[in-house]
């Protein structure tokens, strides 16, 4: 009787440790979790979206599933997770964009400290200036410039969500370098890619996770990335700064939930991410999307959100770039 008593009291353990809310005492999850994405299939967002639900129900023990919240640049997804119930059942895609969007949109009612609880940064990914391969603009980027200057408003930048990182990286480059592209925006962050490709716009920005597969593949040339130093896995890509330009706004990508879900639930779902961003499926699917995958904790999410608030509102003020 004293050998069985043991092995249930050991079951128990081990079932405590495979599944973190066990363990902390926490009644939570008892069904499948939402995890709201602002872009289609294809965009920056999903790709890790998907990637984040696949690894995170592995250590949950429960379903996560991605559900898509298409328009408005990403606005929709953000007023519908800041609306939703503070349960933890509903999670959401959040990052540089939610920090962008109040500054550049009018009407919008969340923000990115009142409307949400953050749970942490996943990873990151460098932003690129791409064109396609043995193309009119597979060009060096000294030269792309002049041929701007020389004929303004000639040239066709796509732009996947407005007012995205990406779009943002695009107004600090036309700034910095005295340009002017005609801006060609698409409603999801995706469509921007099968634009390039089929001819439709001559130049692209977008994060590495829409660009990499088709840059490895041969298809795109990327004349530029926004990290300090150039990344290992695109040795050959040089970073805006040397060329000249302040552009280190990359895009990271961070989970929420609504503003109001409690610290247990915030901190059981920042354990179960920090477990999947170090799974080493993870980390080599995120190497493949061209991120780098960096966990960071609720506190230092937030601070990493602040930071870029500042960037983005120091910026803005610059550049003397108000709400449309």
């Amino acid at each position: 009787m004293g050998m069985q008593i043991f092995w249930i009291i050991l079951s128990l353990v081990w079932a405590g440790v495979s599944i973190p809310g066990i363990a902390l005492g926490l009644d939570f999850p008892k069904r499948e979790i939402e995890y709201y994405c602002p872009f289609g299939p294809g965009s920056n967002s999903d790709n890790f979206a998907r990637l984040g639900a696949k690894y995170g129900q592995k250590y949950i023990g429960k379903p996560i599933i991605v559900v898509n919240k298409v328009g408005g640049g990403g606005s929709r997804m953000f007023m519908a997770l800041a609306a939703a119930k503070p349960d933890g059942y509903t999670i959401g895609a959040t990052g540089v964009g939610v920090v962008i969007q109040p500054y550049t949109l009018k009407g919008l009612t969340f923000h990115y400290k009142k409307s949400y609880r953050v749970i942490c940064q996943m990873d990151y990914s460098a932003q690129g200036l791409f064109v396609i391969k043995g193309g009119p603009f597979d060009i060096p980027l000294r030269e792309l410039v002049k041929r701007a200057k020389e004929k303004p408003e000639t040239i066709k930048c796509g732009i996947g969500g407005t007012w995205m990182p990406q779009d943002f990286c695009r107004e600090m480059f036309e700034q910095q370098a005295g340009v002017k592209f005609i801006k060609v925006p698409f409603p999801q962050a995706g469509e921007a890619i099968p634009a390039l490709l089929g001819g439709h716009v001559d130049i692209s920005f977008a994060p590495a996770s829409e660009w990499a597969h088709l840059y490895r593949g041969g298809k795109v040339n990327v004349l530029a990335v926004s990290t300090e130093q150039r990344d290992h896995r695109f040795p050959n890509i040089p970073t805006f700064r040397e060329f000249g330009y302040d552009i280190t706004i990359n895009v990271i990508h961070v989970i929420s939930a609504p503003a109001g879900t409690p610290d247990p639930i915030i901190n059981f779902l920042a354990e179960v991410f920090r477990k999947a961003s170090s799974d080493p499926g993870f980390v080599e699917a995120a190497d493949q999307l061209g991120a780098t995958a960096a966990w960071k904790s609720p506190e230092d999410s937030l601070k990493a959100l602040d930071e870029y608030d500042e960037i983005v509102g120091r910026v803005l003020k610059k550049y003397g770039l108000t709400p449309q």
